[in-house]
């Protein structure tokens, strides 16, 4: 089997969209001899900041001198990203033989109870992968809630949840609370729940699953924290961490936006917690310093500047257009936008009309990209300054014309917006910040 035919089977499994249930990982899995039970593991499940969490954690165990495993989705650009050791994504060959190896069981699986998820496929693989290079610790983050999701046949040392919103309400519940009862199913017997902001109803419902399976719970502002923020324009973050076992002082975050402090102070109280101990300062200096986070406040280019943000619902892209004047200095807010069709695009559109200066309604490549048209009707009744423009490349490409250097324009709405804005960009070689 070669990359291009392991890109196939997989793309092939698309059709069989998302199906809740454990299933089918769990008979792979055990065809496999369990190879997700070989090493131990970090979970991450939350509605926002999952993917910068876990790079954080896994860059944090990767300084402290263990080979680290860490599993991630979406991609932005190429499968291969989603699995990785010590920072570096599986190698073509690596990706094609990792799923020779398993495809047996796949089919097996697939006899017995039917086809298996894109998702449940490249799960099996990084199980099977983390096993066969023998790592020291693996980070998984969730594809989707936490109770069915095929990540879940893991048995976490730690789990973390980043933060309850409401997202996927069609297949996590409708209120808070159905969010965080399902996230919080990430939580198994005797681990150690790291927690960030949960709104109350969602908060009991994590301390209700905490209970059940014995877990102790740590919790962001209550029991580790940071402190002493400064927010250099353009630059980054500067602050302290009081944390779970120690304080520690005077960290530079590379990675740009306020969200990314919060994140960056989960994965050092994860690591506090895998560890049950404190960390060496200058480790965690180290790390932050180093740490980049492709697609997630990413700044790409100066004159005009321009800022990658997947920001996909409500909660985040709130904390975006909140962050972004912290962050730069800037005249006008040029947006780009494209949306999936199943997201809160209303009050999405909300948010953004009270900040932006022009918003350019377009899409990305994804099927689920939604009708720029029902885009513009929902802000059309209040604003004039908006501009459809199907192309995303040219919707780019007009925003730039549009702008002055004093200006700052911010491509959002989807990770998928984002990965095909930044093939674009670094097409034309514009993406010179990283």
């Amino acid at each position: 089997m070669t990359y291009n035919d392991a890109i196939v089977y997989i793309t092939d499994a698309l059709k069989f969209g998302i199906n809740p249930g454990l299933q089918k990982i769990k008979k792979v899995c055990n065809l496999l001899d369990d190879p997700q039970l070989k090493y131990p593991t970090i979970h991450i499940t939350g509605t926002n900041g999952k993917t910068s969490t876990a790079w954080m954690i896994a860059r944090l165990l990767m300084k402290s001198g263990l080979k680290t495993g860490c599993y991630t989705s979406p991609h932005l650009h190429s499968y291969r990203e989603r699995i990785s050791i010590n920072g570096q994504m599986i190698s073509e060959d690596d990706f094609a033989k990792s799923l020779m190896a398993i495809k047996p069981a796949l089919e097996k699986a697939k006899a017995e109870h039917g086809d298996l998820t894109e998702f449940e496929i490249l799960t099996a693989m990084a199980f099977h992968y983390f096993a066969e290079r023998k790592v020291d610790v693996a980070v998984f983050e969730v594809g989707l809630g936490g109770r069915w999701d095929a990540t879940s046949v893991i048995q976490p040392k730690v789990a973390v949840i980043t933060g309850i919103a409401l997202d996927h309400t069609d297949r996590l519940g409708n209120t808070i609370e159905e969010i965080a009862w399902d996230k919080a199913h990430i939580i198994k017997q005797g681990c150690i729940a790291v927690v960030g902001n949960a709104k109350d109803g969602a908060l009991e419902q994590i301390k209700d699953r905490c209970k059940s399976e014995r877990a102790h719970m740590k919790l962001l502002g209550k029991d580790f924290s940071a402190y002493n923020v400064s927010i250099y324009k353009n630059k980054g973050s500067h602050f302290s961490i009081d944390g779970i076992f120690a304080r520690y002082e005077d960290i530079n975050l590379r990675a740009l936006g306020k969200y990314q402090i919060g994140n960056f102070t989960m994965a050092v109280a994860a690591l506090e917690a895998f560890n049950g101990a404190a960390v060496d300062v200058n480790l965690l200096r180290e790390a932050a310093s180093e740490i980049i986070c492709p697609g997630r406040f990413e700044l790409v280019a100066r004159q005009p500047m321009v800022v990658l943000d997947g920001a996909h619902n409500p909660d985040g892209l709130k904390a975006l257009i909140e962050e972004l004047p912290q962050f730069f200095t800037f005249s006008n807010l040029l947006v780009v936008l494209a949306i999936s069709n199943d997201k809160d695009i209303k009050n999405m559109l909300r948010l953004l009309e009270n900040h932006a200066s022009l918003i350019i309604f377009t899409k990305n490549q994804s099927p689920r990209s939604a009708d720029i048209s029902q885009l513009a009707n929902v802000v059309s009744q209040t604003r004039n300054s908006y501009i459809i423009e199907p192309s995303l490349e040219k919707a780019i490409n007009l925003a730039i014309s549009m702008a002055s250097m004093v200006d700052l324009i911010c491509v959002t709405g989807s990770l998928y917006t984002v990965a095909d804005a930044r093939e674009i960009l670094v097409g034309r070689n514009v993406s010179v910040m990283t």
